[in-house]
C-alpha cells in the first residue's frame, strides 16, 4: 500500500501515550483470518446490533476499535453515518483500503477514518455537537488495554474518554470476554461468542449526561443494564 493514498482524510493526529500493540502489521495480515468469514460470522450479530442503533434513532456512530473495520464497514452499508478511530495505523490500512476501493459508493466517500487512542481521544478526534449517538467498542478490544499500573487507572481515564464522546442520552455499547471465569476454570464459559451466535454485549445506558458523571466511577458503581430481548 501506498501511505499517500491509503490514509484519513484529515491526517488525523498522532496517537500518543498508548503502546501500539500491532506495530510489526503481523496482526493485520491474519486478522480476516482469524476472525473468519464475515459474512456468516455476522449475519445474528449484525441484525442485533443495527437493530439496537436503529431502535435507539441512532443515526451516528463512533467506532473506537475500528481494527481493519469489520464493524464499520457492516454499519457504513447499514445507513450510518461512521466515524472509525483506532490507535494502530496497521490495522486502519485495511480500512482504509476498503474505503478506498468503494469511494464512488457516496456512504464510503463519507467515512471518516481517523488514527486516535482511548487515552487521548478528545485530543485525536474533534467531538461533533454535543456527542455521537452511539458509541461502540466491540470485538473483546477493550481488554487489550493494559493495566500499566496495576489500579485500573488507565482504565477509567479510557472509559472517561469514550464515554466523553456520547451525546447526551445516547448509548454507549462495549463487550469483552469474562477472563475471571477462564482464569478460575481454564475454560471459557458457558455459551457461545456474540460473533456466533450467542448473548449480546452488555449495552450500557443512561440519562442525558449521565456518562459524563459516572465514567470514572464505572468500576466501582453499577450502572443500569440492559440485554435485547
Amino acid at each position: 500500500m501506498v501511505d499517500s493514498i491509503y490514509r484519513t482524510r484529515s491526517l488525523g493526529v498522532a496517537a500518543e501515550g498508548l503502546p501500539d500493540q500491532y506495530a510489526d502489521g503481523r496482526a493485520a495480515r491474519v486478522w480476516q483470518l482469524y476472525i473468519g468469514d464475515t459474512r456468516s460470522r455476522t449475519a445474528e450479530y449484525k441484525n442485533w446490533l443495527v437493530s439496537l442503533l436503529r431502535g435507539q434513532r441512532c443515526k451516528t456512530v463512533l467506532d473506537v476499535a475500528c481494527g481493519t473495520g469489520v464493524d464499520s464497514i457492516m454499519l457504513v452499508e447499514e445507513g450510518f453515518k461512521v466515524t472509525s478511530v483506532d490507535a494502530s495505523d496497521k490495522m486502519l490500512k485495511y480500512a482504509l483500503k476498503e474505503r478506498w476501493n468503494r469511494r464512488k459508493e457516496a456512504p464510503f466517500d463519507d467515512w471518516v477514518i481517523e488514527e486516535a487512542n482511548w487515552l487521548t481521544l478528545p485530543q485525536d478526534l474533534q467531538k461533533p455537537g454535543e456527542g455521537f449517538d452511539a458509541v461502540i467498542c466491540l470485538g473483546n478490544s477493550f481488554a487489550h488495554l493494559p493495566d500499566f499500573k496495576g489500579d485500573q487507572a488507565v482504565h477509567k481515564q479510557a472509559l472517561k474518554n469514550i464515554a466523553s464522546m456520547v451525546r447526551p442520552g445516547g448509548i454507549f455499547v462495549i463487550d469483552h470476554r469474562n477472563y475471571d471465569y477462564i482464569l478460575e476454570t481454564g475454560c471459557a464459559p458457558p455459551g457461545k461468542n456474540i460473533y456466533y451466535k450467542s448473548i449480546p454485549p452488555l449495552l450500557l445506558s443512561s440519562p442525558p449526561g449521565a456518562f459524563h458523571r459516572t465514567a470514572e466511577k464505572i468500576y466501582t458503581r453499577p450502572m443500569r443494564t440492559h440485554r435485547p430481548r
